[in-house]
């Protein structure tokens, strides 16, 4: 056997995530791929002077994560906006304060930008309004997002500068809150949020200072890919392109194009240039064709069959017909490309279904491999008919953790019995992957972990216990399953020989671990094409 390995790991729990679930101590790494698997002696034979050795002292080594959704510029390039976040903002007179101080060292006239809050957190139980933001800002153009990314609240002088007025008609898909004389209140709802944030994107300089960012506190959460579901602009391309040539992004990349729902979008555009899914390389790939079909479930505004429990008027929003659905998945499918569609309600899971089966029964393609993004709210005929599509489910389980006492409060106890169902999607057979669709909540992927295997909330409460699962199964859905969404499985995602060398070393053994516990462990090491990205440690010998 040839002992010119670079990398031995030795003494550890070596989760592979193959086909059989193996377990072992000790693995080599031979530049950028796994070159052998075993016991710590045999391993041990392989290195020679020049070989870095890992003794993991029984912590576990296992495949790096891979967040198949995730919204990575705008995670980056909220980290120097306005923090709305739970962890900083209690109260709508703390929101207000935390503008005022922003506002103060912010030249009259420009944006005030930020991003977090959650209205159901907030002392008040309501959203903030224009008029509380005037009366922090007077002087400036306010906007700030809802957590989920769907709701947002402008001020007045930024309802101005864009034209939103009383006569102002709702866009298709979307809403303008109103008081009771028909004044914009300032709340704006899907479309008419997304078409205000695409007026506020950021610049090429803060975008790649926000990328920056990213790319390092990923890396020291163990995500070695990720799944960019913001859908790239050309903006976007060439700062990412520029990130991974000049090696300060080192996470693999797999790059959504976005409709909005509305003609000629960049992302319509993007299927007339003859590039499909799959262009690129090992470090950066073009993805799926992704449509936006129904809002959030922590805002409210996903699309359901029945109102939700705290509002019996509300049944959530729709961006698209099921005309206009149909025509947009097939074009995209024609193109050659896969197709991800936001669909988290049941009455959005509906239509979905039916486009998918329209145009496969049609058109059939093999190995599409076409995705539903969160996917939420499933019933038992909608998952079998999932595996009668060959669809893969990107789920929101994560959520659970952050915003499980926001759905119970909007949706009922009752209703989310079975709210993003990993465990009976994985019995009846269907592959599914995790995401945690941040800033949408925290990138962290032991959040994601806990939530599949513990399903607690914040304050304690379980949700969806049926849909619990096993920690290797959790970890499959988080690693080997996201490979697969983006048709990468045979490259990444497991520990095996000839494999891309994405490794993790965690800060304990997550097999011995009590899951009440998970949220306590850590990230020692993180390993990208057999280079170390993030550690601990300065010496290797000391891991």
């Amino acid at each position: 056997m040839n002992n010119e390995v670079d990398t031995i790991f030795i003494n550890g729990s070596v989760i592979t995530v193959d086909d059989n679930d193996r377990i072992c101590e000790a693995l080599a790494v031979k530049g950028n791929r796994i070159f052998f698997l075993g016991n710590s002696t045999e391993v041990s034979k392989l290195a020679d002077s020049n070989t870095a050795i890992f003794d993991l002292r029984g912590r576990t080594l296992m495949p790096g994560f891979v967040d198949a959704h995730c919204h990575p510029g705008t995670y980056g390039v909220i980290q120097f906006q306005v923090a709305c976040g739970p962890d900083e903002i209690h109260s709508i007179k703390e929101l207000q304060q935390a503008v005022a101080r922003k506002a103060a060292e912010t030249p009259s006239g420009e944006w005030i930008l930020g991003r977090g809050y959650n209205h159901l957190s907030l002392k008040e139980k309501r959203h903030p309004t224009r008029w509380d933001l005037d009366a922090a800002a007077p002087d400036h153009k306010v906007f700030l997002v809802r957590t989920c990314g769907h709701i947002a609240v402008a001020n007045s002088l930024a309802l101005e500068a864009y034209g939103i007025g009383k006569t102002t008609l709702d866009p298709k898909g979307g809403k303008i809150e109103r008081d009771q004389q028909g004044e914009p209140t300032g709340v704006l709802l899907e479309q008419a949020a997304m078409s205000f944030r695409m007026r506020t994107l950021p610049s090429d300089l803060d975008l790649e200072k926000g990328l920056r960012i990213t790319n390092r506190d990923f890396l020291a959460l163990g995500i070695t890919s990720l799944h960019d579901a913001n859908g790239i602009n050309p903006a976007e391309i060439r700062v990412f392109q520029k990130g991974v040539e000049e090696d300060w992004i080192q996470i693999r990349l797999y790059l959504m194009v976005r409709s909005s729902g509305t003609e000629n979008t960049l992302g319509d555009l993007y299927l007339q240039t003859g590039l499909v899914t799959g262009f690129g390389n090992e470090k950066m790939r073009l993805g799926p064709y992704k449509l936006m079909l129904d809002g959030a479930g922590s805002g409210a505004s996903a699309s359901m069959k029945e109102p939700y429990h705290n509002d019996q008027n509300n049944f959530g929003i729709l961006y698209l017909t099921q005309e206009e659905l149909d025509s947009k998945v097939a074009y995209a499918h024609l193109t050659g490309y896969q197709v991800a569609v936001h669909a988290i309600g049941d009455r959005a899971m509906d239509m979905i279904l039916e486009s998918f089966s329209k145009v496969l029964t049609r058109y059939p393609r093999a190995n599409h491999r076409h995705r539903i993004e969160h996917c939420g709210f499933l019933d038992r005929t909608h998952i079998e008919k999932i595996r009668e599509l060959g669809l893969v489910p990107v789920l929101g389980v994560p959520f659970l953790y952050e915003l499980g006492d926001t759905y119970l409060e909007i949706f009922g106890e009752k209703r989310l019995e079975h709210i993003y169902p990993l465990r009976s999607l994985m019995d009846m057979g269907v592959m599914s992957c995790l995401s945690s669709d941040a800033p949408v909540i925290q990138p962290n992927p032991m959040h994601g972990l806990y939530a599949a295997a513990v399903h607690k909330t914040p304050s304690g409460r379980t949700v969806a216990p049926l849909e619990k699962v096993d920690l290797l199964h959790a970890i499959r859905a988080y690693t080997v399953n996201g490979a697969y969404a983006s048709f990468e499985e045979r490259l990444k995602g497991s520990l095996e020989k000839g494999k891309l060398a994405d490794l993790i070393v965690l800060s304990q053994n997550i097999l011995e671990t009590p899951q009440e516990e998970l949220l306590k462990v850590t990230v020692d090491l993180t390993m990208i094409d057999g280079k170390i990205v993030f550690s601990k440690v300065d010496k290797k010998t000391e891991l």
